[in-house]
């Protein structure tokens, strides 16, 4: 079987007319030069590369006459050694880079210019499975949180102002004296107090860069309690350090576990060290600052306050120290998101089915 190198040598003798076309698309690519062959995409956010961050080059000249591009490079190193002779060194230097151009591949690769916040997307990514932050949140920004969608004027009022703290502490964040944070406050379930805390955490996080990690109180204590089996390789301290330690702490629903000792323990543990280091902490809860005083404060072993005990009294004089109390909406919207992500739900199950599906 003859080789295809031996078929086009055939074809080429056989008709010149072949050859010449050859030679004229060879010529075609040669002249223009440096060509980028990968399709953009509006994945990439610069619209450059395809998505991957990453764009590949051709330089047609190299692929084409690789003969010529040795002999160029003969023929610049033998001007070097001239140059050196005359000890020119600009001329030198340019013959240099010219050699160091031609010794390049034919093809090759460079990052877009999306390359690094595609870096910046996965760092962010990362950083979210480590925060610990619920997956319905991980997603939510400040600006999508809606003010029109409760229906009492003051629901709305609060809302709005709620908001503009929210964006204020965002875009102010470097400002704020360090260790600031914010207490949402709200008696009602499902009023947003959640989702604003974590459109701010995801905000610190792609903004500044800043490790946030997120706790619902009662599962921390139920994290802890389970450090004390003997089967246990996590010590308490272990988990601890994680809160103590990042740079913006969301606590969600704080004081709607069962108080005890233990529980205003832990809080004081991760509140006055995260106070010591000025790290930013963002609470939600049901009861406002001053009522913690009274929820944690040592307790006998029937439930009466112990008096002359300072231990609540600490822990909401940390706080009241560390967050600015938001007042959030005494209206819940958690059933109206729950009729509109239903009704979408819906259009999808009721959907006509096309003949062809069946």
């Amino acid at each position: 079987m003859e080789s295809i190198n031996t078929t086009m040598q055939k074809l080429k003798q056989e008709n010149p007319q072949f050859e010449q076309r050859m030679i004229d698309a060879q010529n075609l690519l040669a002249s223009k030069g440096i060509e980028c062959l990968t399709q953009p995409s509006e994945v990439c956010p610069k619209g450059k590369c395809d998505g991957s961050g990453f764009l590949w080059f051709i330089d047609y000249y190299k692929k084409l006459n690789p003969h010529k591009v040795a002999a160029d490079i003969k023929k610049h190193r033998e001007l070097y050694a001239v140059a050196h002779e005359k000890n020119d060194e600009q001329e030198m230097v340019r013959i240099s880079d010219i050699l160091e151009n031609l010794k390049k591949e034919a093809e090759w690769w460079e990052k877009c210019e999306c390359y690094e916040h595609k870096l910046k997307e996965q760092e962010i990514a990362r950083k979210l499975d480590l925060s610990g932050m619920p997956e319905k949140f991980r997603k939510v920004k400040v600006m999508g949180f809606k003010t029109d969608i409760y229906k009492r004027e003051e629901s709305r009022t609060d809302a709005t102002l709620a908001l503009k703290i929210a964006m204020n502490f965002i875009k102010g964040y470097e400002e704020i004296e360090k260790g600031k944070g914010l207490y949402f406050y709200s008696t009602t379930k499902g009023a947003g107090k959640t989702r604003l805390a974590c459109g701010i955490g995801n905000a610190l996080m792609s903004m500044y860069n800043k490790t946030v990690v997120y706790m619902k109180a009662d599962d921390l204590f139920l994290q802890i309690r389970k450090t004390y089996k003997d089967s246990s390789e996590t010590t308490e301290d272990e988990i601890l350090k994680i809160y103590r330690e990042a740079d913006v702490l969301i606590i969600d629903d704080i004081a709607v576990e069962k108080p005890s000792d233990f529980a205003g323990r832990v809080l004081y543990n991760i509140l006055d060290s995260r106070m010591e280091n000025f790290k930013t902490t963002l609470i939600t809860s049901n009861k406002t600052i001053d009522e913690l005083a009274d929820i944690y404060q040592t307790k006998d072993k029937q439930g009466n306050p112990i008096l002359n005990s300072d231990s609540g009294e600490r822990l909401r004089s940390r706080v009241n120290k560390m967050c600015y109390s938001v007042n959030m909406p005494e209206e819940s919207v958690r059933d109206m998101e729950a009729q509109h992500e239903n009704y979408a739900f819906e259009q999808i199950l009721f959907k006509p089915i096309k003949e062809e599906t069946r």
